[in-house]
């Protein structure tokens, strides 16, 4: 429907004032008074033209008045210029039968497929996923979700940072002081610890001796890692409900010979020079604050070398489209690199790159610190295993990706409505509980298409529809914005209208049986599809 009206708005502009506007947006009002969409064109516009908003709006106004508009029931001016447009109720008893229709298909978008790989969590393999790794976690995994919704083949993917110093070095010295060994500590170096590291080492210990520690240093750190991503992240993620396509090795992209072939390149196109023994990447001539380093003076690459080759591999070898990368707050100040080296290899505009803001757990009021079982850090399992997995996908994505998020974990258990993860799946025992009484009495629902009426509809009916019509575009915004929070605010408002037409309209044995039937089945096709999306149970029992 927006695009509808954005049409509309468009074709009234040019024709009033001889010019074009993109910069306005349409938007539903928090109040149905403000009817069902709402717009700020006439601002848009007063900015352009010099001229008063409302005068503007007036005029816009009066011409759609003028146009034959089936859809619109009226158009509005209010808030000294806004645009408010009611539609008519016969487009929202089409929309009503559209879900009906295409059940688990409906918001489902037909359109060329847009190849995108989707990489996030991609933590280092050198300990249990945290908190901090929940947010791309969930987050990622509900955009997939939306992406494939909205026409995309999606391949998700975790990156497997098993090359680089802290698997070869820090977690290998990790293992020797956790077995007693002699190691040598750089001033800074932080070694791993806790319950996980003296787990790992007693496995390691077991199958290998400890002579071969001794003797195998960075192979140490090598199988420390493998063990950790097996034993550890893959388990934990796999009980989380998300499953990736392909879990990408860094070590590859040297075996291949891929990272050789990209410094070819590099210093083929002179993107490099050296300076103090080192070797530069030319990265500030495309936008980064800085060059980097790419090649140290001890001849090793840097992680940005496995960066490059990981485009290369996405987009001159497996051809995708898009890749989006999700990373924690820690990262934000390796964008300008990451969109450097993507625009050095070709690939400017193909890189997206969301970046998550911190997470802070409360409990009776105050914030936790600390973990009882790991010493130093909160695991994300620990999180799941306290709060259940559906509360825990929701309160993860309940947030703007750019926003720092509380999560409440009292709250999270609570069985009462002050709950969204409870109040959501209640909406969906009570559907289910009167399509069971229904089954059970063996009583049908009739077709009823031609007797429904317009007129017929209450407020709590129409209200609830309008709600699941909304359904279709708030996944395509999502796939847009991929502001995945949107999903968990719109099922706490479709659970909100659904429980108000529950409360207030009687459903068997009242006359409008059958009708309002249908628009139930149509509250558990939509509810059951935005909860699909976000990894959540839909409850048929509290």
């Amino acid at each position: 429907m927006k695009s509808f009206l954005r049409k509309k708005i468009d074709k009234v502009v040019k024709e009033l004032f001889k010019t074009e506007i993109r910069d306005y947006s349409i938007e539903i009002p928090p109040d149905d008074d403000f009817g069902d969409y709402s717009t700020n064109a006439a601002f848009a516009l007063s900015k352009k033209l010099g001229r008063n908003p409302k005068e503007i709006a007036d005029k816009m106004v009066e011409t759609l008045h003028a146009t034959s508009l089936r859809e619109i029931d009226k158009v509005e001016v209010a808030g000294g210029g806004f645009i408010n447009f009611f539609l008519d109720s016969s487009i929202y008893l089409k929309e009503l039968n559209n879900i009906l229709k295409e059940k688990g298909k409906y918001g489902s978008v037909s359109s060329k497929k847009c190849n995108i790989q989707a990489e996030f969590i991609s933590a280092n393999p050198t300990g249990p996923l945290t908190v901090g790794n929940g947010r791309g976690g969930f987050g990622g995994d509900v955009l997939a979700k939306v992406l494939e919704k909205s026409g995309a083949k999606v391949r998700k993917e975790y990156y497997v940072n098993d090359a680089g110093r802290q698997v070869k070095m820090i977690l290998a010295k990790s293992v020797r002081k956790s077995l007693g060994l002699n190691i040598d500590i750089v001033e800074g170096e932080n070694i791993y610890g806790g319950e996980y590291i003296e787990n790992v080492s007693r496995k390691i210990k077991k199958e290998k001796g400890i002579k071969w520690i001794e003797k195998n240093f960075e192979k140490t750190g090598e199988l420390a890692s493998k063990i950790i991503l097996e034993d550890l992240i893959k388990k934990d993620i796999k009980s989380f409900g998300i499953k990736f396509d392909n879990w990408m090795s860094e070590k590859s992209f040297f075996s291949s010979g891929l990272i050789d072939k990209i410094w070819k390149k590099l210093t083929k196109d002179n993107l490099v020079y050296e300076q103090d023994g080192a070797y530069w990447l030319k990265t500030s001539k495309y936008g980064d604050d800085k060059d980097r380093v790419v090649k140290t003076t001890g001849g090793e690459f840097t992680y940005i070398m496995s960066d490059m080759a990981y485009l290369y591999d996405r987009f001159s070898i497996r051809k995708f489209d898009k890749a989006i990368i999700i990373v924690g707050a820690d990262h934000h100040g390796y964008l300008g690199r990451w969109y450097a080296a993507a625009e050095i290899l070709g690939y400017k505009g193909k890189l997206e790159i969301l970046v998550t803001q911190l997470v802070r757990l409360i409990r009776n009021g105050q914030e936790m610190k600390m973990s009882k079982r790991q010493g130093n850090f909160i695991t994300l399992k620990e999180v799941v295993d306290d709060i259940g997995i559906d509360a825990a996908r929701y309160f993860f994505i309940s947030r703007d990706f750019n926003n720092h998020i509380d999560i409440d974990l009292d709250l999270a258990k609570e069985e009462s409505n002050k709950n969204p993860v409870f109040y959501i799946q209640y909406a969906s025992a009570r559907i289910a509980s009167v399509l069971a009484k229904i089954k059970n009495k063996k009583e049908k629902i009739k077709n009823t298409n031609k007797k429904l009426k317009i007129s017929g509809f209450d407020k709590y009916e129409l209200n609830l529809i309008r709600k699941l019509a909304q359904y279709p575009e708030l996944v395509k915004e999502v796939g847009e914005s991929y502001q995945v929070n949107k999903i968990a605010f719109y099922a706490f408002e479709l659970a909100e209208a659904f429980h108000k037409f529950y409360d207030n309209c009687r459903i068997i044995g009242d006359d409008k049986r059958d009708e309002r039937l249908k628009i139930l089945k149509a509250s558990k096709i939509v509810l059951e599809n935005c909860l699909g999306l976000m990894g959540i149970e839909a409850k048929s029992k509290m």
